[in-house]
């Protein structure tokens, strides 16, 4: 009898197990995209003499069907000083309308079906006693990955998406 009874009792623990993962299943999760094919044309913000500041904006959305986070947004610029040492190019990421200075990115939930904007803010320094012209002149084009850490129902994930900067597209911000 008793055997019985615990044969029961652990049957209806692994049916109601079954029961909450496809519950679980069925509700889905968040799945946050980077769109950097949709990015925007790089604009100039300020110029003088050794540096460059110039701006582009990349849209993102939640195409899950839970709301997510994304905890950090960053970027690597690849402009290796091995290859191309007159420019030192630095990067930050922030959300549209909370622009930063603290390289701090504001963790913020994304709804499912929404989407928003990042903006990538690029500092271009001259280096080897040139101006920004003329540092600028020989750039050759640059690639860029944009990471943003996300969160849903399930563990931490990174979705990361690549675009070059074109040499054309920098040189023409300091015409």
């Amino acid at each position: 009898m008793l055997v019985t009874v615990i044969g029961i009792l652990v049957g209806l623990v692994i049916l109601g197990c079954a029961v909450v993962a496809l519950y679980i299943a069925v509700q889905g999760d968040a799945q946050m995209r980077l769109l950097t094919k949709q990015r925007t044309q790089a604009v100039k913000a300020a110029a003088e003499g050794e540096r460059l500041d110039f701006q582009l904006e990349v849209p993102f959305d939640n195409v899950g069907k839970q709301e997510g986070t994304i905890l950090d947004a960053y970027m690597r610029i690849y402009l290796p000083q091995e290859q191309y040492d007159d420019v030192l190019l630095r990067g930050k990421v922030n959300l549209e309308g909370v622009l930063r200075d603290d390289d701090y990115f504001e963790a913020l939930l994304v709804p499912a079906g929404t989407g928003k904007k990042l903006v990538l803010r690029f500092e271009a320094y001259a280096k080897n006693g040139k101006n920004i012209v003329e540092a600028l002149g020989s750039v050759p084009d640059v690639d860029v990955a944009l990471f943003a850490d996300c969160r849903g129902r399930r563990e931490l994930y990174t979705v990361k998406e690549y675009f070059t900067l074109t040499a054309e597209e920098m040189r023409a911000l300091v015409k």
